[in-house]
């Protein structure tokens, strides 16, 4: 019989485990939808003629449905066929300050420029236009964009300036990305809102839909069975299951990211446990220590018997 761990022994253990657990990749095909269109605006700025006015996309979703996950998915494909030093997708999240000058500045902190908050706005803007130009930048994704909201004032200079520097220099095409108040933002800017050739619907998963109701199912059916040939756990959950399924959605609230931590909490339980299965119980308690604890939620489904 082995020797029960010691705590640090222990923390090592979980902690791996959970390193494993994020670093799974399951495919969700609106995620892979939204990867594809993302990339088909890069693509099609490729054979625009020099200099010619950029378009753009927009991801806009609640917070959790995977927007930034489907933009890091991608940025992780472009890399394998980037040149040496080259950033073929620039991924930017707005700064809290949401002001005009923050967007130079998070375009260079982006891009990895030494001090990006140095000098004034009208001397960042010519060093980030200069940045993306050197690197390379193929394609601009703001993220977080709903930030640019917190100053009603201000939301429409953001968003102006970034079409007229940006997309109407000809410098990269460029996908806006957040929550519903993103689309506040951009309906201040007609003329950017045009420029935008698709959008993305990353919209929850809703369980009275057959065709949501599918692709929930087979999301937690293959987290599960990765979790497994991950080595992380011995055996699945049944996370597809009746008892299970129905309770996990309603507890993430259709959520993709709550899902994800739910199960995340749920297995880490079970580890601490020295339990190398992940039981119903862990399950519920996760909605408890994850959902309800942090304001998704003030009823654990799992209360109900999967009712």
């Amino acid at each position: 019989m082995n020797a029960p761990l010691t705590p640090s022994e222990r923390a090592q253990f979980v902690g791996t485990a959970q390193a494993k657990f994020d670093a799974i990749r399951v495919d969700f095909p609106p995620q892979t939808s939204a990867m594809a269109i993302l990339d088909e605006v890069r693509i099609a700025a490729l054979h625009r003629p020099p200099g010619a006015i950029c378009g753009g996309a927009m991801i806009v979703a609640p917070h959790g449905a995977g927007k930034t996950e489907a933009v890091k998915g991608l940025s992780r494909i472009l890399e394998q066929n980037a040149q040496e030093d080259q950033i073929m997708l620039l991924h930017v999240e707005i700064d809290t300050a949401g002001t005009t000058d923050s967007v130079p500045t998070s375009i260079l902190q982006a891009l990895g420029a030494a001090r990006p908050e140095a000098g004034s706005e009208k001397a960042r803007w010519p060093r980030a236009i200069a940045e993306i130009a050197r690197k390379g930048v193929q394609l601009i994704v703001f993220d977080e964009f709903d930030l640019a909201a917190r100053r009603p004032t201000m939301s429409g200079p953001i968003a102006n300036i970034i079409r007229q520097k940006i997309m109407d220099a000809g410098l990269a095409p460029v996908a806006f990305v957040g929550s519903e108040k993103a689309n506040s933002v951009l309906a201040q800017v007609p003329q950017l809102r045009e420029r935008l050739d698709d959008s993305v619907d990353l919209s929850p998963l809703r369980w009275t839909s057959n065709g949501d109701q599918e692709l929930f199912l087979s999301f937690v059916g293959d987290l599960d069975r990765a979790m497994v040939d991950a080595e992380i756990v011995d055996c699945e959950a049944g996370l597809r299951g009746e008892e299970i399924a129905y309770p996990l959605w309603r507890g993430a609230g259709g959520s993709l990211r709550r899902i994800c931590k739910i199960v995340r909490h749920a297995m880490s339980t079970a580890l601490r446990e020295d339990r190398r299965f992940i039981a119903h119980q862990d399950l519920m308690n996760a909605v408890d220590g994850y959902a309800i604890a942090n304001g998704f939620g003030t009823h654990n489904p799992f209360d109900e018997g999967g009712a």
